[in-house]
């Protein structure tokens, strides 16, 4: 099972709790949107903009991923640390087995036959949200929520990814 928020926030070197929002997402007319300006002016002069590119990737695949398969009320919460950010999804989703290919399993079940090249234009054109939130997180878990589940992705802002 993948950790939890709280095994995030421990084993990652995030520092000291700066801030802490939470926002219910279902009445924003443009969730999305707004999710990505709302991470974007949190993490203005906080690191540089390849980690705030990488943070607003994040929320949009979680959001995208709640949005898309669970339905119903979905909530965002954005803990940001010394050291680091972490972005909780929260949706009324109850699956929390869903679990992102590592890179080589990903890559070799899209390899092209002919070539022998990964990818070789195969890759699907959905289905990679997890992954890329693998990619780009410093770490990430799922676990139950009072009313679904919360997904949450913790991210460096200071040194490396993880």
């Amino acid at each position: 099972m993948p950790p939890t928020a709280a095994d995030l926030i421990r084993e990652l070197p995030l520092g000291r709790l700066v801030d802490h929002q939470f926002f219910a997402l279902t009445a924003k007319e443009e969730p999305l949107a707004w999710a990505r300006e709302t991470v974007r002016r949190l993490l203005h002069g906080q690191t540089n903009q390849d980690r705030i590119d990488d943070a607003l990737l994040i929320v949009t695949e979680l959001l995208t991923n709640a949005i898309r398969h669970a339905g119903g009320p979905v909530s965002l919460t954005l803990d940001l640390y010394e050291k680091g950010v972490t972005v909780g999804v929260v949706d009324r989703g109850t699956d929390i087995t869903a679990l992102p290919a590592d890179v080589v399993s990903f890559l070799a079940s899209s390899q092209d036959e002919t070539s022998g090249e990964a990818g070789g234009g195969n890759l699907p054109t959905n289905g990679r949200g997890l992954y890329l939130v693998s990619a780009f997180a410093s770490g990430w878990g799922v676990e139950p929520a009072r009313e679904g589940k919360v997904v949450t992705a913790a991210l460096c802002l200071v040194g490396s990814a993880a």
